[in-house]
């Protein structure tokens, strides 16, 4: 029986010895590809002297630095420990797909920025080991607050954050209240910085913009490439939802936990995005690492041959949008 169980799991891809490798050379390959045909990096959703600085810069350069990014923010994320075994491919998932999109969707600043709510997934789960969780989510929530000043989309992510330590119940009146003091404080030394030199005023120019853009009336418009994009990343993520939530394959309780935070994540960035229209590609990139997570949960759940024709068929959707994207539209 056990000889039996190993021969069907050594034929499955997802437990393959070279997945990684073969994963991570074809997002070599088609970052390479995107430089050779010379797709151009834009920069959307950074502050304005980011965006002159992004548009000013050599091109290759600018894809080398967001491969860079894409890379860490992929380590980041298979660092953090949710799923009961290590999948040893699952930053190297997230390295692929983020070559293919950068190639039909060449925003610099989306890939940038992509690494902010990693970290801060991170600084999160930190939770769990701290002795002090009033003071770990006070310089959580600090941090939050001061890069949604560069970045005022990751606002979105401050409630949520919340949801955490109240799932587990360390949400106490006192770490509440820290909570809101960490948002504060970064709000008070700006203030106090524009109020001590008055020329600094104009760098609130951006994040004002962006919060007005809030309030626009949204219309959704998508590219044949995007709609697939979005069929590849449903196909996985959805069937993935629903099988953690009908089996018990993460039976511990703070495990469960996490994979529940990523997944509420997920679902929010995704709504929120179809809400917020001109977000739709930074909320679908931001969405990319949680969709390595939970293609590397799905894919080694599954049995060996439905597992494979899953995620072969899975990367060839993702190829045909990122060729959709570059040379027919």
């Amino acid at each position: 029986m056990v000889s039996t169980y190993r021969t069907s799991s050594q034929r499955r891809i997802a437990d393959g010895r070279y997945t990684a490798a073969v994963l991570f050379i074809c997002s070599l390959i088609f970052w390479g590809a995107g430089a050779l045909f010379g797709t151009d990096s834009s920069a959307v959703y950074v502050p304005a002297w980011a965006s002159q600085w992004l548009s000013d810069g050599n091109s290759l350069l600018l894809r080398f630095a967001a491969m860079l990014f894409a890379l860490l923010a992929a380590l980041l994320m298979a660092s953090y420990v949710i799923l009961e075994r290590r999948v040893s491919w699952q930053s190297c998932m997230l390295a692929f797909v983020a070559a293919l999109v950068y190639n039909a969707l060449p925003d610099a600043s989306a890939f940038f920025s992509m690494l902010l709510p990693v970290a801060l997934i991170g600084l999160l789960f930190r939770c769990d080991v701290s002795g002090d969780i009033a003071r770990n989510l006070y310089a959580l929530f600090a941090v939050a607050a001061s890069l949604a000043l560069l970045f005022p989309q990751l606002l979105i992510l401050l409630p949520l954050m919340l949801l955490y330590p109240a799932s587990s119940g360390k949400l106490s009146t006192r770490a509440f209240l820290a909570t809101l003091l960490g948002v504060a404080t970064p709000l008070w030394v700006v203030a106090a910085l524009i109020y001590l030199f008055p020329s600094l005023a104009p760098l609130l120019d951006s994040p004002k913009k962006a919060l007005a853009a809030l309030w626009q009336v949204p219309s959704v418009a998508l590219s044949p490439s995007m709609l697939l994009m979005l069929v590849a990343e449903l196909v996985v993520a959805l069937p993935a939802m629903i099988h953690f939530f009908v089996t018990g394959s993460i039976g511990r309780t703070h495990l469960r936990r996490r994979m529940i935070f990523c997944i509420v994540l997920d679902v929010v960035l995704w709504l929120a995005g179809w809400l917020r229209p001109e977000l739709l590609v930074l909320f679908f990139v931001w969405r990319l690492p949680v969709f390595s997570l939970l293609a590397a949960y799905f894919f080694s759940a599954l049995p060996p041959k439905i597992s494979n024709v899953y995620i072969i068929s899975s990367l060839l959707l993702w190829v045909a949008s990122t060729i959709v994207g570059v040379w027919i539209v």
